[in-house]
């Protein structure tokens, strides 16, 4: 979702409680209330290639979030410790084609927002925001992302492999919209950065996600997830990063879009029983998984500001782990276009690697995205893409895929 990354970029950094939303003042709600609206389309076609060139799919979300903190509307210097912590609630509703990989022939879902249909509880917790201190804190029902997990640059993308877990899918993680009674930890140093460490207790997810009445589509299980993750800016003195940028040939300034240099290395413990008789044809029991990443600026003669950036994921239970490898990269430039300043594009490529012991016959697929992020406004935004599958569903058999789309954000 692009709505409001700056923001999110340089709260990473330095952790804020949620902005004000349009909705406050439409609704007349109190500074201690934000109330925001979310709705993503992702429309998509097949164009050439695959087991069906005319498939298509429109999949849409809608994402309720009640935010409830007495430090909204304040500056972090200025807060008291009341005012760091805040009450969430996120309720999400997700409707539309979510066949349309298989129809193509494709292992993973072109679109991020390939879930079941309906509507989940996608967060309920309180958390401590960071602020200017050197801790923060969450508990209650959440997920692995955005906290682990994620590299901020692959938000810019729509494929599923790239938006934005390292497409793990060992089965049962409380990735959103599941979610898991959990608590997450973190610390911050100036020196050092932040290292943060969750635990999650899944054997009521299942539960969680169909009490609203949505079928996860996923066996019931037990077991848990452990999580460590260590990150920082390896570029701290570069804080015009972290700045607008100045448009020299009209002497003004725009938000800027790319997300700050970022090394992240993390590791994942996943110990889980599936209740269903082919548990070991699926993969549970133990799975270890290490990742990193790394976002770096580069200066090019294109665009107002540029970054690129790696990430991968390597399972070292490949016999319980689908995809027990996954190496992803990209670009991203904002403003390449003149008189277009807030305007992403984006080009990425990933590789995923099928589990030879679950999925024997599949080798890898990959993927190719180029999207282009039209910034109509702030609370408005489309981003047309193209896709190529490369190698679909690993098999050797089914004709590499292009396909096209839109992504369309209003945020309110």
């Amino acid at each position: 979702m692009l709505a409001g990354l700056a923001g999110l970029f340089v709260a990473g950094l330095q952790p804020q409680a949620a902005a004000a939303s349009p909705m406050q003042s439409w609704l007349g709600l109190p500074e201690w209330v934000d109330f925001n609206v979310d709705y993503t389309a992702e429309p998509m076609a097949g164009l050439l290639g695959g087991l069906n060139p005319a498939a298509a799919s429109w999949i849409q979300a809608t994402v309720l979030n009640l935010t409830l903190s007495s430090g909204i509307e304040k500056a972090a210097q200025d807060w008291s410790e009341v005012d760091h912590w805040q009450l969430n609630l996120e309720l999400s509703h997700y409707a539309g084609n979510q066949n349309f990989a298989n129809e193509l022939g494709a292992g993973f879902a072109l679109q991020e927002l390939s879930y079941p249909d309906g509507t989940w509880i996608s967060e309920s917790s309180i958390r401590r925001n960071r602020g200017t201190s050197w801790w923060s804190a969450e508990v209650g029902l959440i997920s692995l992302n955005p906290d682990f997990l994620v590299t901020p640059a692959t938000n810019n993308y729509i494929n599923s492999t790239f938006n934005n877990t390292l497409n793990l899918l060992v089965e049962g993680l409380p990735i959103n919209p599941f979610v898991a009674p959990g608590v997450r930890f973190s610390v911050h140093t100036t020196a050092l950065g932040d290292t943060s460490y969750g635990y999650f207790n899944l054997d009521k997810e299942n539960n969680i996600a169909a009490s609203l009445g949505v079928n996860p589509e996923q066996p019931d299980l037990r077991g848990s997830v452990q999580v460590v993750q260590w990150s920082m800016n390896p570029l701290p003195a570069r804080t015009d990063l972290l700045e607008p940028i100045e448009i020299q040939s009209n002497n003004s300034h725009v938000a800027r879009q790319l997300p700050p240099p970022a090394v992240q290395l993390g590791g994942l413990l996943a110990n889980t029983e599936l209740l269903t008789e082919n548990a070991s044809d699926i993969g549970d029991g133990i799975n270890r998984v290490v990742y990193a990443s790394i976002t770096w600026p580069m200066d090019l003669p294109i665009g107002q500001d540029n970054r690129v950036w790696i990430a991968g994921a390597l399972g070292l239970d490949s016999a319980n782990n689908p995809v027990p490898s996954f190496a992803e990269a990209g670009w991203l430039s904002q403003g390449p276009v003149p008189h277009r300043p807030l305007d992403v594009l984006a080009l990425g490529i990933s590789r995923s690697s099928f589990s030879p012991t679950l999925l024997p016959k599949q080798s890898f697929e990959g993927v190719i995205e180029l999207n282009y992020a039209i910034w109509i406004s702030q609370h408005v935004q489309l981003q047309p893409l193209m896709q190529w599958i490369l190698n679909p569903s690993g098999r050797g058999s089914v004709p590499g895929i292009w396909a096209t789309g839109l992504q369309l954000n209003l945020n309110l």
